[in-house]
């Protein structure tokens, strides 16, 4: 499974994601992070998910 990262408005595969150590985030120990299951090319329970 390849993992994309979204930064700053652009999607990174996971050898390219790069975050500064001068990021808002990283200095304060801010986050958000989501994860959703897909399935032959197809999100499991989307609109449930989109939902909540």
């Amino acid at each position: 499974m390849a993992l994309k990262f979204y930064i700053d408005g652009e999607y990174y595969d996971e050898d390219n994601a790069r975050v500064s150590v001068f990021d808002y985030g990283y200095l304060n120990g801010d986050g958000v992070s989501e994860g959703i299951r897909a399935y032959h090319n197809s999100v499991f329970r989307l609109k449930e998910h989109v939902g909540r």
